[in-house]
């Protein structure tokens, strides 16, 4: 803790108070935004984890159903067919706000594929290829948004705990220890002045 540098008087004193008042309430806004933000990234990290776990899941079974297609039709064949089909896929980025964050919304769109895939000699086998990435594709997406909000939710709490830390530790002592001495000052001066002022009494008596 460290007293301010001001002069000890009741104008000061009444600064000093109002400051004090005002970072006290800033200090408790605060600490309310670090527990939500930390109850929000808590439960994003939940949801970051079974994303993870799905993403491991889908691509599991599109990578083993790319195998069943490679069985099926052979690697050349559908390797061809793959080529020779464009499907679009289209990532939409949209963003909300959260406490002074913007966080991101992203959806995932996938074109249908028209007769001219089915023309190209596919099989069901490769036909669950493409179905079993594109659900992969649409989970990977999911993932992403989660784990974009914990990194801006995990950095903003980083720096919500510091101004609470800066505010508790240092600035509400320091104008704490700086108010209580101005406090004493302005009583050992109304003392002074007392016994001064009876002096002066008992000389005119």
């Amino acid at each position: 803790m460290a007293k301010l540098n001001v002069p000890p008087t009741k104008s000061s004193q009444l600064e000093i108070s109002r400051s004090l008042e005002f970072a006290r309430e800033g200090s408790d806004l605060l600490e309310q935004k670090r527990q939500i933000l930390v109850i929000e990234l808590m439960s994003r990290i939940d949801a970051a984890k079974r994303l993870q776990a799905e993403v491991d899941q889908k691509l599991e079974e599109a990578y083993a159903a790319l195998r069943r297609a490679v069985l099926t039709v052979g690697s050349e064949a559908l390797a061809r067919g793959a080529l020779a089909v464009a499907l679009q896929h289209k990532l939409t980025i949209e963003s909300h706000p959260l406490m002074g964050l913007r966080i991101p919304k992203i959806e995932t769109q996938h074109e249908r594929p028209g007769l001219e895939f089915g023309m190209l000699g596919s099989t069901a086998a490769s036909d669950q290829v493409l179905k079993r990435f594109n659900e992969a594709l649409d989970t990977i997406g999911r993932l992403a948004e989660v784990q974009t909000v914990v990194f801006r939710v995990a950095r903003e709490l980083k720096k919500t705990q510091r101004r609470v830390n800066a505010l508790e530790k240092i600035f509400l002592p320091d104008y704490e220890e700086t108010l209580a001495y101005i406090a004493g000052t302005l009583e050992e001066r109304e003392r002074e002045s007392f016994i001064v002022m009876k002096m002066l009494k008992k000389r005119k008596e």
